[in-house]
C-alpha cells in the first residue's frame, strides 16, 4: 500500500496476544491504533477472532495433516507483505493458540469448503434421496434437509429443517446418526423412523431400532411402536403409535383400522393440503374401517359421506362435513 505511511500491519504474535487478553496496556494502544489506522488491519483480526472462536467449538476425531492445515491457512490468510516482529516471548497458551489458530483455520475452511453442505428440498412431490453413508431418505412434500456432501469425524450429523421424512439409517455403532430439528436432536445407530416437524411441533415415530429423542436435557427412548411428541415448554410426551397412516407419503395408500374420524381428517388435510372441519362433535369418534390407494380428496370424502351418512359442503376454501 505505497504511498500510505500510516499504514501499518499487526503481525500475528500481538494479534494472539491481545485476542487472549494477555496484551499489556501499550500493547492494547497499540493495536487500537493500528486498528483505527487501516480497514485492513480491522479485517484481519476479525478474520482471526473468527477463526479463533470457531475452533473452540471444534470436534474433530479423524487425524490431521498439519503441514497440510498449514499451507492452506497460509494460502488464505498470509499473503499479505510482513513487518519486523515486535517479540516473541510467547507462553505456552499462546503457542497453543497458534496452533489451534492454524489446525482450526485449516479445519473452518475444510468445513465449509471441501465438504459443502448440501440441500435437498420437496416442493409438491415426494423425494427420495441417498446419503453418503447409505442411508436413505423420503422426505414428504414440503420439506427441507440439510446434510453434508459426506460425513467425517464420531458422527453423522443432518438437520430437517421443516417438513417431514422417513429416515432408514445405514448401520454404524460408530458414528452414530443424529438428526437436528427446531431444536430437538434425534440420535441413532441404525434403525428407520419418521421425523415430522410441522411450525414446530416435533413428531417421532420408530419403526425398527432404537431411538433417543432430546431436548434441552430432557431425553427418551423409543422402540419400534412407540411415538414421542415434543410439547409446549419442550416436554416429551411418549405414546404408543396409534395407527399406520403416517406413512401415507411412502405407501400411497390410507390404512384405516378402527379410525376415528377426527384423525382421518387430520392426515388428509396435511396430505391434500386442505382445510376440512368436522360440523358436529359427535361424529369427531366415529370409527372408519378401509383402505383408499391412490384416491383423490374428492372419492375418499364421497366414501366418507356414505359411510357415516353425512354431508359434504364446501364454503371457499373450507369443506365442512356434518
Amino acid at each position: 500500500m505505497a504511498g500510505n505511511t500510516n499504514y501499518m500491519e499487526m503481525n500475528d504474535d500481538l494479534l494472539i496476544t491481545y485476542l487472549l487478553g494477555e496484551a499489556s496496556a501499550e500493547q492494547i494502544a497499540q493495536v487500537d491504533k493500528r486498528l483505527a489506522l487501516d480497514i485492513a488491519n480491522q479485517q484481519r483480526l476479525q478474520q482471526f477472532r473468527t477463526i479463533w472462536e470457531t475452533s473452540k467449538n471444534i470436534q474433530y476425531n479423524e487425524p490431521l495433516d498439519a503441514q497440510n492445515s498449514l499451507d492452506t491457512l497460509k494460502q488464505k490468510i498470509a499473503a499479505r507483505p510482513k513487518v519486523v516482529n515486535i517479540r516473541r516471548n510467547f507462553t505456552w497458551l499462546k503457542i497453543a493458540a497458534t496452533l489451534l489458530l492454524i489446525c482450526g483455520g485449516a479445519w473452518v475452511y475444510f468445513a465449509q469448503f471441501a465438504n459443502k453442505q448440501m440441500e435437498v428440498s420437496s416442493i409438491e412431490e415426494v423425494r427420495v434421496d441417498t446419503l453418503s453413508d447409505g442411508s436413505v431418505i423420503t422426505l414428504n412434500r414440503h420439506s427441507v434437509l440439510q446434510y453434508p456432501q459426506r460425513f467425517s469425524g464420531n458422527q453423522r450429523m443432518v438437520s430437517l429443517k421443516e417438513g417431514e421424512a422417513f429416515f432408514k439409517i445405514s448401520p454404524n455403532k460408530a458414528k452414530p446418526f443424529i438428526i437436528n430439528t427446531s431444536g430437538t436432536t434425534i440420535k441413532v445407530v441404525g434403525t428407520s423412523f419418521n421425523v415430522k416437524n410441522k411450525h414446530g411441533k416435533i413428531e417421532v415415530i420408530v419403526e425398527t431400532g432404537i431411538v433417543q429423542v432430546s431436548i434441552k436435557g430432557s431425553s427418551v427412548t423409543l422402540t419400534p411402536g412407540d411415538k414421542v411428541l415434543v410439547g409446549e415448554n419442550s416436554t416429551l410426551v411418549k405414546e404408543p403409535t396409534p395407527d399406520k397412516l403416517y406413512t401415507y407419503y411412502r405407501s400411497k395408500e390410507f390404512v384405516a383400522d378402527n379410525t376415528p374420524l377426527w384423525r382421518m381428517v387430520e392426515v388428509l388435510n396435511d396430505a391434500y393440503d386442505s382445510n376440512i372441519i368436522i360440523g358436529r362433535k359427535e361424529l369427531n369418534n366415529q370409527l372408519l374401517n378401509t383402505t383408499f390407494k391412490n384416491e383423490s380428496l374428492d372419492d375418499i370424502l364421497q366414501v366418507i359421506s356414505r359411510t357415516f351418512k353425512i354431508t359434504v359442503e364446501i364454503k371457499g376454501k373450507q369443506i365442512i362435513l356434518k
